[in-house]
């Protein structure tokens, strides 16, 4: 059986797809190991599990590597099984209203 508390998520929170993955995780009751690294300046980091260097990058346990945030979410709601319940439309608006929220707080106000 897989040991799911040793997923690797790679990414910054402030990107909306790395937000996405980290709330199906959590959505499903598993744990994880966040690394915070930018796709900037961690570039040689990311390198070494995706090619691409792009986030979200998810690292299982026994070394295969999940790309794309939709695939990510997919993958893992079929490991739950089809009785779980499906957190695709949480993790989408949750990730959007935050960013939403991010957006209107940094432009100006008009009066």
């Amino acid at each position: 059986m897989a040991d799911w508390s040793a997923m690797i998520l790679i990414g910054q929170y402030d990107s909306p797809f790395v937000r996405r993955v980290a709330i199906a995780i959590r959505f499903y009751g598993m744990q994880y190991e966040h690394r915070p690294w930018s796709v900037f300046a961690d570039a040689d980091k990311i390198v070494q599990f995706n090619p691409l260097r792009r986030v979200p990058t998810l690292v299982l346990d026994w070394g295969e590597v999940l790309v794309e945030s939709s695939a990510i979410i997919d993958t893992i709601g079929e490991w739950i099984g089809p009785n779980a319940p499906s957190c695709r439309g949480a993790a989408r608006s949750v990730a959007t209203g935050s960013a939403l929220s991010r957006s209107r707080r940094a432009s100006p106000t008009r009066r």
